[in-house]
C-alpha cells in the first residue's frame, strides 16, 4: 500500500487530514529495506546511486524519481521508524537513540581545552530527522557571497525559486511556496510557550523591531520561528521529500548499507562498494553517483577513495587520484550555551520544539548581515564547560551567525572503521569573540528585562551580579561554546566541485550537501541544505 493510499485509507476510516498526516509521518511501507536483511542487487546496475538520505540527498532524490531513472539509494543508518524522530517535541531524546551517531573533536584551544561531540543523523532523513527543525534559509547576501567565491549561477536571486518550490509555507506571502513537499508553519495561540512570548516582549522592550518571519526581506528581528513542523510532526527530508518519490516506483531504498568506498576507473567514477549484512557489495551506476554524506562523511568517502590533498593521502597510504582541498574550511556556527535562569517553579513544556522564537542582530550596522544570534529555549542547556544545580530552568542562548574560522576534517587511516580527525577552530578569528561576546551580553539583556520576572528566579550562570571583566567573560564564553550542529564548508563549490556540484577532475561523481557551501550560511543549515539537493536534483534531471 502506498502512502497516498494509507492517507486515503485513514481519513475514510473517519481520521481527519492532519490525523492521518501523523500517522502517515512514521508509517514505512514495504519500499525500504534493511541491507542486513535483503538478497543483494542482482543485477548491479542503476541509473544513479545516491549516497545518503539527508536534508540534501532526500531533496535530490525527489527530484531525480521524476525521471523515471531507476535509482539506488543507499542509507548507512536504520530506518526512522522512533517516535523520538517524529514527535517534535521529543527530538532530543532521538539523540539518546540508534538513529544518531557520533564524532569527537580535537581539543579547542580557545573553549576551555574541550573537546566537542559532534551528533550526525543515522537513519532516514539524516540529521534532519534529529535537529531543532529550525526551518531558515540564510540572509540574502550569503548565496551573493557564494557567487563571489566561485560559485557561479548560485546569487540569491538564482536559489530564490528553488526554496520556494520546494516548500508550502502555511501563512502565505511574498517570495514564499505554497505547493512544495515540505510543510513549513510557526507557533500558533494558544500554543505558543508563555517562555517564549515572555522573549518577544522583552526584545520590543528593548527596541527591536518585530520581524513576521526571519525569511522574509528582513532577517534581523525577533520572530516566532519558520520551522519544518505539521500537527507536532517533524517534517525530515525523509518524511517530505524520500516516501513521497518512493511512490514513483523507480527507487530501491536500501537502509542499514553503509558506502565503504567510490568505484575509480582512472578518473571515472562508476559505482560504489557498499557492506551488505557485513559483507562488501559492488554496484554501478550508468550515470551518477550523487554523495550526499554530509560534511563529515562525504569528504571522508572522497579521501578514502583517493580524491584529496596528495600529501595528506600519502601519509595514510593512499594514493591520490586528484589533487583536491577536500576537508580544508570546516566551519560551525558556535552554541553559547551558557545563559541560564532557575525558574520559580516548574517551565512548561513546548508544544513544539522547546525553541520557538529566534533572533538574529547586527553588533555592527556595517556588517553585511547580521552576526549575532539569540534563542529562548524553554529547557535548561548548557555546555560541557558548565553545570547546572536546579531542576527547574531556562536559557537564552546566544550564537555567532557568521563565524570567520575554519577548521578542517582529515583521515586518521585509510579504514573506513576508523574515526576522522576533527579540528574545529572554534574562535580562532578575533571576529568571532566580539560577535559571541556582544551575543551574549544581548542574551543577558533580554533573560534579565522585567518580561521574565514572573519565571525568573535568578541568573544560574554567568553567576555574577553585574558587569563582567573582560577576562570574566573570556573566560565565561570559552567554557560556553557548544557545537551547533552545523557544520559545512568541507567540499566547496569552486574549489573541491564546479558549480554544477560535479567533482573537479573525476567524471560521474557530484557532491550535494551541506559540505559544498563556500561558506556558512548566516542561518541554521538545514534548509540551505536541501536547497543544494532540490537544485541537484533538478541540475541532474534537466541534463539527462
Amino acid at each position: 500500500m502506498s502512502r497516498r493510499d494509507f492517507l486515503r485509507r485513514a481519513m475514510a476510516l473517519g481520521a481527519t487530514a492532519g490525523m492521518a498526516g501523523a500517522l502517515a509521518t512514521a508509517w514505512s511501507g514495504t519500499a525500504i529495506a534493511q541491507s542486513s536483511t535483503t538478497a543483494p542487487q542482482p543485477d548491479g546496475e542503476y541509473d544513479f546511486i545516491v549516497i545518503g538520505t539527508g536534508s540534501a540527498g532526500a531533496a535530490c532524490v525527489y527530484q531525480l524519481a521524476q525521471t523515471g531513472a531507476r535509482i539506488l539509494v543507499l542509507e548507512a543508518g536504520r530506518n526512522d521508524d522512533l517516535e523520538e524522530v517524529h514527535d517534535s517535541r521529543l527530538w532530543a531524546a532521538s539523540l539518546g537513540t540508534d538513529a544518531t551517531k557520533w564524532f569527537e573533536t580535537l581539543p579547542s584551544s580557545h573553549t576551555d581545552g574541550r573537546n566537542h561531540m559532534w551528533p550526525r543523523g543515522n537513519v532516514l532523513g539524516g540529521t534532519s530527522a534529529l535537529n531543532a527543525m529550525v526551518y531558515a534559509r540564510g540572509h540574502r547576501t550569503d548565496f551573493d557571497v557564494w557567487e563571489t567565491m566561485g560559485a557561479t549561477g548560485w546569487s540569491y536571486e538564482d536559489v530564490l525559486p528553488h526554496f520556494m518550490a520546494m516548500e508550502s509555507y502555511e501563512p502565505g506571502g511574498e517570495n514564499r511556496g505554497t505547493s512544495g513537499p515540505i510543510f513549513v508553519s510557526q507557533p500558533q495561540d494558544p500554543h505558543r510557550h508563555e517562555g517564549a512570548v515572555a522573549f518577544m516582549d522583552a526584545a520590543a522592550g528593548l527596541g527591536y523591531k518585530e520581524t513576521p518571519s526571519f525569511n522574509s526581506d528582513r532577517m534581523s528581528g525577533q520572530a516566532w520561528i519558520d520551522f519544518n513542523i505539521k500537527d507536532q510532526r517533524r517534517q525530515s527530508s525523509a518524511v517530505a521529500f524520500l516516501r513521497p518519490a518512493i511512490e514513483n516506483g523507480n527507487i530501491t531504498l536500501l537502509t542499514d548499507a553503509p558506502v565503504q568506498k567510490l568505484t575509480l576507473e582512472g578518473t571515472k567514477c562508476t559505482g560504489v562498494t557498499y557492506l551488505h549484512n557485513g559483507a562488501p557489495v559492488s554496484v554501478r551506476a550508468a550515470n551518477e553517483v550523487i554523495l550526499s554524506a554530509g560534511a563529515i562523511d562525504s569528504p571522508r568517502l572522497l579521501m578514502l577513495s583517493g580524491i584529496g590533498i596528495a600529501s595528506d593521502l600519502r601519509q595514510v597510504g593512499i594514493d591520490a587520484v586528484v589533487d583536491l582541498p577536500v576537508g580544508v574550511g570546516l566551519q560551525d556556527h558556535i552554541l553559547g550555551a551558557g545563559v541560564n535562569y532557575e525558574a520559580k517553579g516548574p517551565v512548561p513544556v513546548s508544544h513544539y520544539n522547546h525553541s520557538e522564537v529566534y533572533m538574529w542582530e547586527r553588533s555592527d550596522p556595517g556588517l553585511r548581515s547580521p552576526d549575532m544570534i539569540a534563542l529562548y529555549v524553554s529547557v535548561p542547556f548548557a555546555s560541557t564547560g558548565h553545570k547546572l544545580d536546579y531542576e527547574h530552568g531556562y536559557c537564552i542562548l546566544s550564537g555567532v551567525a557568521t563565524p570567520q574560522s575554519r577548521g578542517y576534517v582529515k583521515l586518521a587511516s585509510d579504514d573506513i572503521a576508523d574515526a576522522p580527525i576533527i579540528e574545529t577552530n572554534y574562535l580562532a578569528e578575533e571576529q568571532d569573540w566580539k560577535s559571541y561576546r556582544a551575543a551574549t551580553e544581548l542574551c543577558r539583556e533580554l533573560g534579565a528585562s522585567d518580561a521574565y520576572a514572573e519565571f525568573r528566579k535568578r541568573e544560574s550562570l554567568p553567576q555574577k551580579d553585574g558587569e563582567l571583566t573582560d577576562a570574566e567573560w573570556r573566560d565565561f564564553l570559552s567554557a560556553s561554546v557548544n557545537t551547533y550542529f552545523h557544520p559545512t564548508s568541507t567540499c566547496q563549490i569552486g574549489k573541491v566541485v564546479e558549480p554544477d556540484l560535479r567533482v573537479k577532475g573525476i567524471e560521474g561523481l557530484r557532491v550535494a550537501d551541506a559540505s559544498v557551501m563556500p561558506q556558512i550560511t548566516t542561518s541554521n543549515t538545514n534548509a540551505p541544505t536541501m536547497m543544494i539537493g532540490w537544485r541537484a536534483g533538478d541540475m541532474i534531471s534537466k541534463a539527462t
